[in-house]
């Protein structure tokens, strides 16, 4: 299959039609997602603080809706992204793995000047929740055990004294299921026990589908949030004002057309952790794949910071460490929205 019939072959779009065997392979599983970390930010200054940290609008933030945004260094680079809840009297920061130490020194720098309290969660402690995550038709059941309603929108939030449900974006329905409580999560684990895998690859593959990286401890402070297009996915709010990096961040969006852009993409053949994207046009040695996911042959994907032109124009890419591999462009729905 030359480079125009593969790509012919993933059309249309993902996120027109997916295909259940290049979308998911266990629709029905519950994955204990141990690769979070939490944050908790109480007082009465708690938003209020948060809002001149941070890039989404705190204001905004309700016990019916949670947000979703990114922490910033001066240079307006992202230092972590993260999602954020009300519960009770609290706010939860939750953030990939590795990265709750770098997000709570930085925020401790400013938090003196305010009437807040940080403190990271442990789940050793069992003072962070347990969270789950749930993809298709077995959101139905999990939900009736916890007693909850589905949120109608993403970023939606539905809660009771020990559940939390928050509905995540991606081309299938999916939610996470944050339990504060040890009974209720072995009463969950326990009716869906055979459903269960410590496998999550299927739900990391979903983010990268939905066009969702998350920064990690080697991505933390290399790319601004336009580079992962934070500011089209809705992890940047333009009109809040300001906050830590604002400046640099808003001057990149209003002063022209990005000129790279993350980047979704299908392999024809497996990636590794060495591979990057090469542009045969190109002289340079690739461009490094943020995440990936190999489900085999074409069912791989992969993000990627590309030039936009190239991503445009239609040329052959390749894997660097397979010349017999096609790399082809797929379109993400927030960008085409």
């Amino acid at each position: 299959m030359n480079y125009a019939e593969f790509c012919e072959h993933l059309r249309p779009p993902l996120y027109e039609t997916p295909q259940p065997s290049i979308i998911l392979t266990m629709q029905n599983t519950i994955y204990v997602l141990e690769s979070y970390e939490f944050i908790r930010i109480s007082g009465a200054d708690r938003i209020s603080f948060l809002q001149g940290q941070l890039s989404c609008n705190t204001k905004l933030l309700s016990a019916e809706r949670s947000l979703v945004g990114a922490l910033c260094n001066l240079k307006g680079r992202v230092i972590a992204d993260f999602r954020l809840l009300e519960i009770h009297e609290d706010i939860i920061l939750q953030c990939a793995a590795g990265m709750a130490d770098k997000i709570y020194a930085t925020l401790s720098k400013y938090a003196v000047f305010s009437k807040v309290e940080l403190s990271q969660l442990q789940s050793k402690d069992s003072s962070a929740p347990v969270a789950f995550g749930i993809i298709g038709e077995g959101i139905v059941e999990a939900l009736s055990i916890v007693g909850l309603d589905l949120p109608k929108s993403n970023d939606g939030v539905s809660s009771s004294a020990t559940s939390t449900v928050v509905r995540v974006s991606g081309l299938s329905e999916r939610i996470e299921i944050w339990v504060h409580t040890e009974a209720v999560a072995e009463q969950l684990l326990a009716t869906l026990k055979e459903e269960k895998s410590d496998d999550l690859e299927p739900w990391l593959r979903a983010d990268i589908e939905a066009g969702i990286l998350h920064v990690t401890p080697n991505l933390s402070e290399e790319f601004t949030p336009q580079l992962l297009n934070y500011d089209l996915s809705g992890l940047i709010d333009f009109k809040k004002g300001c906050y830590t990096g604002q400046e640099i961040v808003a001057r990149m969006f209003y002063r022209g057309t990005a000129k790279r852009r993350l980047q979704l993409a299908s392999s024809s053949h497996s990636i590794s952790e060495s591979s990057k994207v090469v542009a045969r046009a190109s002289e340079d040695s690739g461009k490094d794949i943020l995440a990936f996911s190999n489900n085999g042959g074409a069912d791989s994907l992969l993000l990627a910071v590309l030039p936009v032109q190239v991503a445009d124009s239609g040329k052959r890419m390749t894997l660097s460490d397979n010349a017999e591999s096609n790399v082809c462009i797929r379109a993400l729905a927030y960008m085409t929205d």
